[in-house]
């Protein structure tokens, strides 16, 4: 009898430990976008359903996500500190509004007239991310990790004017996040930095005359009803979209959990890529089937565009070499992984 309770408080003992190490850990994410943008839903709907359902089945832990898009913790230009102070576990950011943080991470903002294919661009972002330890590092001061480079559909111009050279630019306000302004200041146009849910009303006030950002802004931000036109300007698809996670979590979540959440976020970057190309041009035959003008910029103002701000890349490169960050070296790396893509620029970027 004696021996039988030994063997069950042992046995009841094995089980307690069991259930003690078989947590469930609540994870913040969020960010200053809603779910109409492609990267967000990846995130919102295949990233958290997957990690969910892998941890579940490959371990004996649980994950469950609190979800907080739309700026309700933290906005566009915020979410790398939400990050870096513990609001938020994961923040999804669109850097182009965080230059002073993540600087080094918007080398493809830097140089313009890049590949309009997002796949392309992911699988370069991807590379960028795997092969250039300085991005990774550039971010720990933040207590960030990389834990997802996602790229953008392909940028254009939506405006309430018809327009298709460069000069058609000159003395018009265009609303856009702040590393794309030297891009429209060197055609003579203006650039007024505001977020993409503000430039609805920019327009409709006269603040703005158009909008630098995707076409399937026109669907998803109803920009369409105050702007009866788009330009396929050149400016391809960016790697300016970042899923940071916190270093913290990183190091209180098991190894297990955290070996799913990276793998499930590289899948999750090359799905917004797929996605990305699907929805221009879904979206561009639904405008064009409603009477919105569509023009794509020759290549002959395209090229002319891109000589206006051929230094653009060198002026930056040295800019953030002088902080501390091997930018030059970044920028030939983009160069060079895009051309061996297969990629053309319009003219030759000297670094």
């Amino acid at each position: 009898m004696k021996t039988f309770y030994c063997l069950a408080a042992a046995a009841l003992s094995l089980a307690m430990s069991a259930t003690a190490h078989a947590d469930t850990f609540r994870l913040r994410m969020g960010g200053g976008h809603t779910t109409g943008l492609t990267y967000v839903k990846v995130y919102d709907t295949f990233f958290a359903d997957e990690v969910s359902k892998r941890v579940a089945e490959r371990t004996d832990h649980k994950v469950r996500f609190i979800k907080a898009w739309g700026g309700s913790v933290a906005k566009v230009d915020g979410a790398i500190e939400a990050v870096q102070n513990g609001t938020l576990d994961i923040g999804l950011s669109p850097i182009g509004f965080e230059q002073s943080r993540a600087g080094l991470l918007n080398y493809s903002a830097y140089i313009p007239f890049t590949t309009p294919d997002p796949t392309v661009q992911a699988a370069v972002s991807n590379r960028m991310i795997k092969e250039v330890p300085a991005l990774q590092e550039s971010m720990k001061r933040y207590n960030s990790y990389v834990l997802g480079a996602m790229v953008s559909e392909a940028y254009g111009t939506a405006t309430t004017f018809d327009w298709n050279t460069v000069e058609g630019l000159k003395g018009k306000r265009i609303a856009l996040a702040g590393t794309n302004a030297p891009l429209f200041m060197a055609v003579d146009a203006v650039p007024v930095t505001l977020g993409i849910g503000e430039h609805y009303q920019a327009m409709q006030t006269g603040l703005a005359d158009g909008s630098l950002f995707y076409m399937s802004g026109m669907e998803a931000f109803k920009l369409k009803e105050v702007a009866k036109y788009f330009n396929k300007s050149g400016f391809g698809s960016l790697s300016t979209l970042v899923a940071f996670m916190s270093l913290s979590t990183r190091e209180k979540l098991p190894k297990e959990v955290v070996a799913i959440i990276d793998e499930v976020a590289l899948e999750a970057a090359v799905k917004v890529g797929e996605l990305s190309k699907q929805r221009d041009q879904d979206v561009e035959a639904k405008l064009k089937s409603e009477g919105i003008t569509i023009n794509t910029l020759p290549l002959e103002e395209r090229r002319k565009w891109a000589e206006a701000v051929k230094d653009l890349p060198i002026r930056a490169a040295k800019e953030l070499d002088g902080k501390g960050f091997p930018a030059t070296e970044v920028f030939k790396t983009y160069i060079r992984f895009l051309k061996e893509a297969g990629y053309t620029f319009p003219v030759d970027y000297q670094l």
